[in-house]
Order: structure tokens, then sequence, then C-alpha cells
């Protein structure tokens, strides 16, 4: 498993009205939890092998796996930008680097046009530990029932002091809903966790569907 670049995600999955399952809805299977130690030392004699994990995992490696080690956090959400393939302002980018960003969120709503093509950014870094099978979920509310559920598994990542940013969906656009019934607005629930069900980031944002860009 090629840690430092993440495994190609599926089309979100488990899209449907509330009170559906909430249980796993892919077959991604990130294997047996494994630390930077462990990797380092399996098959420490074989020397191909040993600069190849170097290489793959950098700084990590030798040691330095986390640029602020009083930082306990292993996945460190720092920004996530919604790209629109025509929208006049440009693309909406939140911060997420304090508490304070991550509550401010929900007290900045943003405007989506019908039928517009969009996709998502998410920048993050990985420290003190590889995380294995980690997933993006998004769950979207209108007037308080939850409408639809997004799961996107993002992969795999070594500890790494340069961040790594994902774009959900990788090589298309997602195209928002139209019509007079799903206007309005919405609220949603995001949040990322592991295959050791661990929730690294949870936040909350609002946006309102409309006919045109205001």
């Amino acid at each position: 498993l090629e840690m430092s670049k993440p495994v190609p995600p599926p089309r979100p999955t488990n899209i449907g009205a509330a009170g559906e399952d909430d249980g796993p809805s892919d077959g991604y299977n990130a294997g047996a939890k494994v630390s930077v130690e462990e990797l380092m030392n399996k098959d420490s004699e074989d020397e191909s092998l040993r600069k190849y994990k170097e290489q793959l995992l950098g700084a990590a490696a030798k040691g330095q796996t986390a640029t602020d080690p009083n930082d306990k956090r292993r996945v460190v959400i720092t920004e996530l930008k919604i790209i629109f393939e025509d929208r006049p302002g440009g693309d909406v980018t939140y911060a997420l680097n304090t508490q304070e960003d991550v509550l401010a969120m929900k007290k900045k709503p943003f405007i989506m046009k019908e039928k517009c093509h969009y996709q998502i950014q998410i920048t993050f870094r990985v420290q003190h530990e590889i995380v294995s099978g980690l997933k993006f979920v998004n769950k979207f509310y209108k007037a308080g029932i939850r409408v639809a559920k997004e799961e996107t598994m993002l992969g795999s990542y070594a500890p790494n002091a340069e961040p790594y940013s994902v774009t959900v969906p990788r090589n298309d656009w997602d195209e928002a809903p139209a019509g007079f019934f799903a206007r309005g607005g919405f609220g949603a629930k995001s949040l990322f966790i592991d295959d050791d069900n661990q929730t690294h980031l949870e936040y909350e944002y609002s946006f309102e569907l409309k006919s045109g860009w205001t």
C-alpha cells in the first residue's frame, strides 16, 4: 500500500433517506494496523526494501512523525474547500485550524445553484502514526430530516509534515439536485473516521439550494 498517496476513492455510496442503516457501505479492507516503527523494523535486513520504505514514509521513517509533539491528534484537518465549476464568486473555503473555526462554519452559509457542478477538496496532515482506512462521511438534512448520506473512502496515510489534499470526486464533478422540492435550506454534518472507529473531526455547515447564485 502506497501510503504517501491516497487510495482512489469510490463514488459516494449509501445515499438514502433517514432511518437507513448507518453501517459500513463499502468493501474496503484497510488491513492489519501497523506502526511506523513496526513497518521499518520488518524485513530490515533487506536494503532495497528499507530504502523503499524510507522513500515512502519520508521524515516519519527517521522518527519525525509530528510537527508539534504536544499535539496528540493523528489527523489534523486544516481546510475544506467547495470547488465550483462556474460560481461567479469563486470557491467556498472554510479554514479548520482551530475549534473556533469549526464552530464558525455553521454561521457562514453559502448559496448553491441547482444543477451546478462541484467538488469537495479536503486538506489535512497526518502525524504520530499511520492512519488506516480514513473515511469522509457527509450527512444532509432538510427541515431537520436526514435526506442523504455520502461516504467516501480516502485511504491510508503515513505521518508527513507536508499536508495531503484530496478532491472528491477525483476525476469528475458532482451535480447539485434541481427542482421545486429540492430547493431550500440544508444543514450538513460531516466527520472523518478511520478503521479504528476513531473520529478525527466533526463539524456542521449549512447552505441554500436556489435557482440562481443569488
